[in-house]
């Protein structure tokens, strides 16, 4: 099956909509031809084009770095949701929100042109998908978060965005090159920055929370 990227897939949806603004009915011209004016897009179509361009993964993971690569659900996901964007690695969302983001996903897959080619999974594709990113989902803080320095500042922005993670699952060397990839999605996602100080404390709290060596990588590789 061929893959589609994400700017193709844009590219396609652009194409639609100006199709179809083209196909509108043209005032007469008359001898002095007014000079052209770019097609006004409607509010629905603004919309579409703006979803499609900041609502795909920033990053994403080859197929080989799935945890358990050969297993029914990392097979099942790298078919489908590699398709229009970066293959996402399971640990982008907690198992509480995978659900909700795997329902918009199917939602927008279903409404896609026939056209772009895009293959849709059925419902027992799609419980595969939905069981295997649970299953291998950020790994989430308990109710109580340790004590220390700029917990309160880490507890309130990076819960703005997804569930707080489990400070455990990065080394103290490894959280802050996690934290730069999470300022660029916010950047991306039009998310309100952190100031000087927050960035501050939160680095400081992971760094002194995080774990004390290097975890294993899921599925032992």
């Amino acid at each position: 099956m061929r893959r589609i990227p994400a700017g193709a897939l844009l590219t396609g949806l652009t194409a639609v909509i100006v199709v179809a603004c083209e196909k509108a009915p043209r005032a007469p011209t008359t001898e002095q031809t007014a000079p052209s004016v770019a097609p006004t897009l409607s509010r629905s179509d603004q919309l579409l084009l703006a979803a499609a361009s900041i609502a795909l993964p920033p990053a994403g993971i080859q197929p080989g770095d799935l945890p358990e690569p050969n297993s029914r659900g990392a097979q099942v996901l790298a078919t489908y949701c590699a398709q229009c964007h970066a293959l996402p690695a399971p640990t982008a969302h907690s198992a509480t929100d995978w659900p909700g983001v795997t329902r918009r996903m199917w939602i927008r897959m279903d409404e896609l042109p026939e056209s772009l080619g895009v293959k849709v999974p059925t419902a027992a594709e799609r419980y595969e998908i939905l069981k295997y990113l649970t299953g291998n989902a950020l790994k989430i803080s308990g109710s109580v978060l340790p004590a220390g320095q700029g917990r309160d500042t880490y507890a309130l922005v990076c819960s703005r965005c997804h569930a707080l993670p489990d400070m455990r699952q990065h080394s103290k060397e490894d959280w802050p090159t996690v934290f730069a990839r999470m300022e660029r999605n916010m950047e991306r996602m039009k998310v309100k920055p952190l100031t000087a100080k927050q960035t501050e404390d939160v680095l400081l709290y992971l760094k002194n929370t995080g774990a004390a060596t290097r975890p294993a990588r899921a599925g032992g590789d």
